[in-house]
């Protein structure tokens, strides 16, 4: 009887629990036009500028992957940029649509987010996320 019950358990645990690949997103946008939203908006220690969040966000003058570069004005890394990129791009996976991604809407405050509403839906950088997330074939 445990030992049908573990196989059981097993075959559940394992049912759609297969990983999920994020979106090809133009990445030359999202250093460019992105990038600068999210490191505006999105850096500050208490926001998403912590290794501590989801969304972690390098930015000049916050968190960095060095820690002997954190609060230096510097440009972020070819690597900080990749990782900023791959960290978006995991709030738009398996989203219906762009404007239904995480990514638009906790800062837009449509669902719960600790930092409240950060931009409204008239916004350009609400406008920038959605038609950066719309690279990546989600309409």
């Amino acid at each position: 009887m445990i030992r049908r019950a573990a196989c059981l358990s097993l075959l559940l645990g394992c049912v759609g629990n297969a990983p999920v690949e994020p979106p090809s997103l133009d990445l030359a946008m999202f250093a460019s036009r992105v990038q600068p939203v999210l490191a505006a908006r999105c850096a500050s220690p208490a926001c998403h500028g912590s290794d501590r969040r989801r969304l972690r966000v390098y930015a000049p003058g916050f968190f960095r992957s060095d820690p002997r570069r954190v609060h230096r004005d510097e440009p972020i890394t070819a690597d900080e940029l990749a990782a900023n990129e791959r960290s978006a791009a995991a709030f738009v996976v398996e989203a219906p649509s762009a404007a239904e991604s995480l990514l638009v809407t906790k800062p837009l405050h449509q669902v719960a987010h600790l930092g409240g509403q950060v931009f409204s839906a008239s916004d350009d950088e609400h406008a920038t996320l959605l038609a950066w997330i719309r690279t990546g074939a989600i309409p």
